[in-house]
């Protein structure tokens, strides 16, 4: 029966959100934030839309007028725009993380954040896509980058880093995506029954019918967690994988083993502040202040007080290992970095990504909404000019002091960067314009008004319950199946419930099935991908063998996890029944939004048995219709 008992994911969300009483605020306030925008929101979105100008016109410009316009020269080939792509790769790492393996270690704050993170995380990429096309000048030849084997006279080096990058980044892009739009679903089905017109018909696409079944939640349950596995090594390899492009060579400053966890650490540090600096002006605009408090941002300033910590003790390896080694061009590059031409790009690295978080250590600073937001600022500087001091300052003082060089980032250079943040935004906050920027609420109460029944469309007939409490549609389902309604029930519920799918009596969800085949497809396609396109155009180089399998392990994991994520998604789908555009003529509204479901597959004498057997719990009301 009815119990006024919290569950133990209320407790810890009550814990998480002290000034939020009920599960109905929560959804009224996040479905508010999809009405009419304030001035603030405006005056964002505003300064966005004028830096995607700067952005299209600089590039543009580019274009027209040939790369000669950027800086770029003999020795430093790469510039401010491999420097922004790696950076925007970096902050793309902290919305997977925060959503797929906080979420396997069932943290509760990330409730509050990780939808947004994940928004993040797909903006990022899309941003740090655009700076390969910008970065080889003629964009019209950019299709040169996909490795495809064998065509045009053009052979794919799978032993090459920077062929790993276009998997890596395509994969994280990809997987990120679903993820994200995955995790969208039930809250844009939630947006999709209080919506009316356009919008409603927007929603119910992207919803693909969604009703929150038994069916679909046991499915959907078991995908999330398949998908946040795939996604939690996912993160770990993409940005290994990108700080490979200089580990494996032999410039100075570059080839060092330590490279790895410490462009992984870095990402999560540079995400995190992200997150942080996001979050603050959110907040505001919207109202935010119980939903995003104080605790949320200490375990955000925590998670970069760590990974701080992890930076800055790279920093200082980086800087023993030249001195120890004893190795004239590595120490004469170190020493370049810290007094040389570029003294003062290494300082600000150095004081934002070492000094300025030591501030964190302090709860006062944790718990100062504007101190985390300028030390966010601060970080997100800081973890920009690392990267160009790796790229930069490598690159222009290598070995042979007759190559050395300067290079100097022109206005055009600095028109892409600038705008690039503009073309972030914008997609940004037209998503918590048309989506849910945080999870949608729970529980609901009061009376709603029933869809009209329709009879010409049904193919069932039936009785629909709906209950308040959890406990009062478990009992029911198990007395119904008692009663020989086993294969007769469809239940409803607006956020999965394990004691749901306990009664119902489901089992292992076939989806692990599809994880498994998928992934176990991309593996192999990944070996035989490179090993016939090098068996099949033999060339040696660096003395390598012809099949270089380590090499072939990074492009065979990359495909693993994307082929994985994707048959997840489909089993997903064929088991639940997605998509199903034709609604159910008993779905009401409400189960989407607080309201628990029990639809009864019955009629003559089985639907009085029914009938009085629902009676006993107590439903809201009762109706009896048909189940198209």
């Amino acid at each position: 029966m009815a119990t006024d008992a919290l569950t133990e994911s209320q407790q810890r969300g009550a814990l998480t959100h002290p000034d939020v009483e009920q599960y109905s605020d929560v959804n009224r306030d996040v479905l508010s934030m999809l009405s009419t925008p304030g001035k603030g929101w405006w005056a964002l979105f505003g300064l966005s839309v004028l830096g995607v100008i700067l952005f299209f016109g600089s590039w543009f410009w580019q274009i027209y007028r040939g790369i000669g316009v950027s800086g770029l020269t003999s020795p430093v080939g790469w510039g401010a725009y491999i420097t922004t792509f790696v950076f925007w790769v970096g902050i793309a790492h902290s919305g997977t993380l925060i959503s797929a393996i906080l979420f396997l270690f069932r943290a509760p704050w990330r409730q509050s954040v990780y939808r947004a993170a994940e928004a993040m995380t797909v903006f990022a990429v899309m941003t740090a896509g655009m700076f390969p096309l910008i970065h080889v000048g003629r964009v019209w030849h950019a299709y040169w980058l996909i490795p495809y084997p064998n065509q045009r006279f053009l052979w794919p080096n799978f032993r090459s880093p920077l062929v790993w990058d276009v998997f890596a980044v395509t994969t994280y892009f990809t997987v990120s995506a679903v993820f994200f739009y995955l995790g969208t679903i039930p809250d844009v089905a939630a947006a999709r029954d209080k919506s009316t017109g356009l919008r409603k018909k927007l929603y119910s696409f992207l919803a693909m019918g969604w009703q929150g079944t038994d069916r679909e939640w046991h499915h959907f349950g078991k995908a999330y967690i398949f998908l946040a596995a795939l996604a939690t090594p996912l993160v770990l390899s993409v940005h290994s994988v990108v700080s490979w492009d200089f580990a494996v060579g032999i410039v100075p400053g570059w080839h060092a083993t330590i490279f790895a966890p410490y462009f992984v650490a870095g990402a999560i540090f540079s995400g995190v502040a992200m997150v942080i600096t996001l979050a603050v002006p959110l907040r505001k605009i919207f109202g935010l202040e119980a939903y995003l408090t104080t605790k949320h941002f200490d375990a955000l300033s925590k998670l970069i007080m760590l990974t701080s910590l992890i930076v800055f003790y790279a920093y200082l390896t980086e800087f023993f290992m030249a001195w120890y080694s004893g190795e004239p061009p590595e120490r004469q590059m170190f020493w370049n970095r810290l007094f040389g031409h570029y003294w003062w790009a290494t300082w600000i690295m150095l004081v934002c990504n070492g000094f300025v978080p030591l501030m964190l250590w302090f709860k006062r600073v944790r718990h100062s909404i504007p101190a985390l937001f300028a030390i966010s600022i601060f970080i997100n500087i800081g973890m920009w000019f690392e990267r160009y001091v790796i790229i930069v300052t490598s690159l222009s003082h290598e070995y042979e002091p007759f190559a050395w060089g300067v290079y100097r980032p022109s206005v055009i250079e600095m028109g892409i960067l600038v705008g690039s943040f503009g073309w972030f935004g914008f997609w940004f906050l037209l998503f918590t314009r048309l989506t849910c920027p945080r999870r949608s609420g729970r529980r609901r109460t009061g009376r709603r008004t029933w869809p009209e029944w329709r009879p010409e469309m049904s193919t069932q007939s039936g009785i629909l319950a709906s209950f308040d409490y959890l406990d009062d549609t478990v009992d029911a389902i198990e007395e119904l199946k008692r009663a020989g309604f086993k294969d007769d029930l469809k239940a409803y519920a607006p956020f999965p419930e394990h004691h749901i799918e306990h009664a119902m009596g489901y089992d292992q969800s076939p989806v692990r099935v599809w994880t498994l085949v998928g992934g176990l497809t991309g593996t192999a396609t990944g070996f035989a991908f490179t090993s016939w396109s090098s068996m099949d155009w033999p060339l040696v180089t660096g003395g390598k063998p012809i099949l270089s399998i380590p090499a072939y392990v990074v492009i065979a994991f990359e495909l693993t996890v994307l082929f994985g994520a994707l048959s997840t998604v489909l089993g997903l789908f064929i088991n639940s029944r997605l998509p199903g555009f034709k609604p159910s003529v008993v779905y009401d509204p409400e189960f989407s939004s607080g309201r628990f479901g029990l639809f009864v597959s019955a009629h003559g004498g089985r639907l009085d048995e029914a009938r009085s057997i629902l009676q006993k719990y107590q439903p809201i009301e009762l109706r009896e219709g048909a189940h198209a």
